[in-house]
C-alpha cells in the first residue's frame, strides 16, 4: 500500500515539477537582459527597448515568443516613451513601433480623459491640430472639442466616433449602459455596439450578460438580433441553454416542441420538460421524461459510453457508442441501418455506401447519389464519377470542387495542380483560380 502511495506521490510532484521549470524557464528566456536588451521605460511601457544600438519594439515584452524588432529610422539618443503604445523621438512619434504619419512629437498631448477616467491610455493623441486614433489620423476631428468616452469611442463637438472611420452627427452626450462592456455606448435613444446602430430603445435596454441584451421586442446576441429570440421573458439558463416565454434554445438555436414553463436543464447536454427529453438541444426520441433523472443524465453526458444519432434535423437517439461503426466521418452504422450528420438514411444499409477515396474517406456514392462529405453533389453522375483529390472531382459532364460544379472547367482537358483551387462569383458560381 505504502508503494502505490509513493507511486501516486510521484506522478502528481512530477507535472508539478515540470510546470515549475517551464515557468521559471519562461522567466528566464523572457527576461530583456537575456536579449541584451534594456526598457527606455518599464514603468511606462514594455514594448520599447535599446538592444545594441537600436530602437527595439517588442509586443507586450514577449521576448520568447515573439521577439523584438528594430524600428527603422528610429534614434536611440532622444527615443522617449509617452505610454504602453506611443513613443517619440526628435524626428517621429510612434504607436505601437510604426511611425505616426502626420504626428509632430514636438507637440504631443494623450487624450487620457473620459467616462472610463481610469484606463491608462485611450488610444488617442492630439498633435499639431490633429487627432490620431491608435496612430490613425482621423480626418476632420476637432481637436480644441475632442476627448475620450470609452473603448474605440471618443468625440468632438459635432460627432461621435468609434474608431478613425465611423462616426455619428451628435444628438446628444454619449453615456455608457449600466453593466455593459466597453462594445456599446448610449447616444441618446439609440444603442451603438462596435459602431453599429442595434436598437433605438435605449431607455428600455438592458444588459444580460457579456453576451446577451434585450430592449423591448429584441434580443441581441453580440450586438446582432437574434432571430425567433422575443425578449419577454428571455433568461440565460446556463451556459449552454436559455429561454423565452415561446420556447428553449440551446445556444441560439430554437429547441423544437420546448415548453419554457417546464424547461429543466439536468447538465450541459442533457435537459427535459414535460414532453421531452433533450440532448445538446435535439428531441431525444428513445427516452423518456420518466426513465431520464439527474442520475440518468450524467451516465447519458459521457461522450465515450453514448452516441447520438440523427433521425432527423431536429430528433436523435443515443445509443451506445460500442454499438456504432463509422462509416466515414459522416456516415455511421447502426443496427444494420445508417445514419448521416442530419439524418437517417431510409431504407439504406451499411453495405450500400461505398467509399470512393479510402484515404481519406471523403466521397461516398450511396446509390444513385455521390456525397462530399454528408452533402449530396447535385447532378453527379455515378455511373462516370471519378475523385481527382480531397476537393476536386469529376463526371462526364462535370468537373467539381467540393460539391459546387465548376463553370470554367472541362472534364475531358481539366488536368489537376496543386495550387489550383475554385471561388465563387458574384452570380453564385465556381470558377478556377491559382492560389501562385
Amino acid at each position: 500500500m505504502k508503494i502505490l502511495i509513493w507511486i501516486g506521490i510521484i506522478f502528481l510532484v512530477i507535472p508539478l515539477v515540470g510546470a515549475l521549470i517551464a515557468f521559471i524557464f519562461g522567466l528566464y528566456v523572457n527576461n530583456p537582459s537575456t536579449h541584451n536588451a534594456t526598457a527606455y521605460d518599464s514603468k511606462i511601457s514594455n514594448q520599447y527597448y535599446l538592444r545594441d544600438g537600436k530602437v527595439v519594439y517588442v509586443l507586450d515584452g514577449n521576448f520568447f515568443q515573439i521577439g523584438g524588432s528594430p524600428i527603422e529610422g528610429a534614434d536611440p539618443d532622444t527615443f522617449n516613451v509617452i505610454s504602453q503604445s506611443y513613443a517619440k523621438d526628435s524626428n517621429s512619434v510612434y504607436y505601437n513601433g510604426r511611425r505616426v504619419e502626420g504626428a509632430d512629437p514636438s507637440s504631443i498631448q494623450l487624450v487620457t480623459s473620459g467616462i472610463n477616467a481610469s484606463k491608462e491610455e485611450s488610444g488617442y493623441l492630439i498633435s499639431r491640430g490633429k487627432v490620431f486614433c491608435y496612430g490613425q489620423m482621423i480626418e476632420g476631428a476637432d481637436a480644441a472639442s475632442f476627448s475620450y468616452l470609452l473603448g474605440s469611442y471618443a468625440m468632438d463637438k459635432e460627432y461621435l466616433y468609434y474608431y478613425t472611420d465611423v462616426k455619428f452627427s451628435r444628438k446628444a452626450m454619449p453615456e455608457a449602459i449600466k453593466n455593459a462592456n466597453e462594445r456599446y455606448i448610449r447616444h441618446g435613444e439609440q444603442v451603438i455596439y462596435q459602431g453599429k446602430i442595434i436598437s433605438n430603445e435605449a431607455s428600455r435596454f438592458k444588459i444580460i450578460n457579456d453576451e446577451y441584451a434585450v430592449d423591448e421586442q429584441h434580443v441581441y446576441s453580440h450586438g446582432d438580433v437574434v432571430e425567433d429570440m422575443v425578449a419577454d421573458g428571455f433568461t440565460v439558463i446556463t451556459p449552454y441553454y436559455r429561454k423565452d416565454k415561446s420556447q428553449a434554445y440551446y445556444f441560439n438555436t430554437p429547441i423544437p416542441e420546448s415548453d419554457p414553463s417546464t424547461f429543466k436543464v439536468l447538465n450541459d447536454s442533457v435537459a427535459k420538460d414535460n414532453k421531452h427529453v433533450y440532448y445538446n438541444g435535439y428531441i431525444v426520441d428513445n427516452r423518456t421524461v420518466a426513465e431520464v433523472s439527474r442520475s440518468d443524465a450524467s451516465e447519458l453526458e459521457k461522450l465515450w459510453k453514448w452516441k447520438s444519432l440523427h433521425l432527423s434535423p431536429t430528433r436523435v437517439i443515443l445509443v451506445p457508442t460500442d454499438d456504432v461503426k463509422n462509416i466515414t466521418n459522416n456516415f455511421y452504422a447502426y443496427n444494420n441501418e445508417v445514419y448521416g450528420r442530419n439524418n437517417k438514411l431510409v431504407g439504406v444499409k451499411p453495405e450500400d455506401v461505398v467509399i470512393l477515396d479510402e484515404y481519406e474517406k471523403i466521397f461516398v456514392r450511396i446509390g444513385g447519389e455521390i456525397f462530399y462529405y454528408h452533402i449530396a453533389i447535385e447532378g453527379a453522375d455515378p455511373n462516370t464519377f471519378t475523385v481527382i483529390s480531397d476537393r476536386f472531382s469529376k463526371d462526364a459532364n462535370y468537373v467539381y470542387w467540393e460539391e459546387y460544379k465548376v463553370v470554367d472547367a472541362d472534364p475531358l482537358t481539366f488536368e489537376y495542380e496543386e495550387n489550383l483551387y475554385a471561388d465563387e462569383n458574384d452570380a453564385g458560381e465556381y470558377y478556377l483560380k491559382n492560389s501562385e
